[in-house]
């Protein structure tokens, strides 16, 4: 078989539904001279047979299979296994447009970058579009203009991912990330390639549609010590930019805001989970009282509205956590009975449903 130009590579884990529309994308690109890899994280479904299936018809595809290792080791293996000038990710479970590796190819030709970026829309399960990643003027921008550019791209979340992305083989090939890291391993990884990279092209296309599903494997989870494995790739951040000469103050107020973020995520997913409400608070007042919070809260307190304009909400200081942590119950208790209320309503009459809520409302209790 010949060489080709760019691998698309792909992590896969349970996604057999989705495998279909995904090769149909691929079917459909302008730019042809691709092959896939398909690292399949022992998939318990039938993801791994419906790989094959492709494969068998397509010379371009090639599957790798291994017992379940976790994203971060099967993107290990998907790195030790390339053989190509070129590579781009995709998420099996996603969906992009006919020219999406045309447009990358083109901007690479075109400058002559060592990554390339283009953008993203948020879509539900329907394809109904939720909202646009932040749009950024084209251009190429050299490695001298990096501390000025990275830290917006930080605070836009272009670096949180790999997906709408072309890197150089020769740079990524030696990029490793710890096999325990299950969260973020997409942005330590942009990281340790930008450490040789001496220009960044950005496109204007929106070719990249990120499905939001109900369950989606990693980023649903739940657990009370998401603020602390979140914190782990913050931490690693401030590391690598202070090494690379990077952490002025943008850079350190956009980490700052990355860590305050995902405090206020954690608090909410505290507030939504099983536990009692005094283990809540108890798990709140750990998160905001942590040194890391306490210390990125007191550095970025006089830049509230900065903090409200991107993330649309307040940051949460330390001794409101269990105010805020009323408030999301309140409000998710509020969002429970409005589906109660739907369902009846679907389910009876519009005079029974009327005659139950003017009830309702006289003995006080709506």
């Amino acid at each position: 078989m010949r060489e080709r130009t760019v691998t698309i590579f792909v992590t896969v884990y349970n996604i057999e539904k989705h495998l279909d529309r995904f090769f149909e994308c691929l079917k459909a690109q302008t730019f042809e001279d691709y092959e896939v890899l398909m690292i399949d994280d022992g998939s318990v479904d039938n993801s791994l047979a419906v790989c094959k299936k492709y494969a068998e018809s397509d010379d371009r595809i090639r599957v790798i299979s291994v017992e379940h290792v976790g994203i971060s080791a099967a993107r290990n293996l998907a790195f030790e296994n390339l053989r190509t000038p070129y590579v781009t990710s995709l998420d099996g479970d996603d969906r992009f447009d006919k020219d999406y590796l045309k447009h990358l190819m083109d901007a690479e030709e075109k400058t002559g970058a060592d990554m390339v970026l283009s953008n993203v829309i948020l879509v539900y399960e329907d394809g109904t579009e939720r909202n646009r990643f932040m749009p950024r003027e084209a251009g190429c921008y050299s490695r001298d203009e990096f501390p000025a550019l990275l830290p917006k791209l930080l605070i836009e979340e272009r670096l949180n991912y790999l997906y709408a992305k072309l890197y150089k083989t020769e740079l990524l090939r030696d990029v490793r990330v710890e096999p325990d890291v299950m969260q973020g391993s997409d942005t330590m990884i942009n990281f340790k390639y930008l450490k040789n990279v001496r220009s960044i092209a950005v496109i204007e296309d929106y070719d990249y549609y990120y499905v939001q599903y109900q369950k989606r494997s990693v980023t649903s989870y739940m657990g009370k010590d998401y603020f602390k494995r979140l914190y782990r790739i913050n931490r690693f951040l401030l590391d690598i930019t202070a090494e690379y000469g990077w952490l002025n103050e943008e850079m350190q107020q956009a980490i700052d805001f990355r860590i305050l973020h995902v405090g206020v995520n954690t608090l909410r997913r505290i507030a939504k989970s099983s536990d009692p409400r005094q283990a809540k608070y108890s798990f709140g007042e750990e998160v905001v009282n942590s040194e890391e919070y306490r210390t990125s809260y007191q550095r970025q307190e006089s830049q509230r509205a900065a903090f409200r304009e991107r993330y649309h909400y307040d940051m949460v200081a330390p001794g409101d956590e269990k105010a805020f942590i009323d408030r999301q119950i309140a409000i998710l208790e509020d969002i429970k009975k409005d589906e109660r209320r739907k369902r009846l309503r679907e389910k009876c009459p519009d005079v029974v449903f009327r005659i139950w809520r003017g009830i309702k409302n006289m003995l006080g209790r709506s």
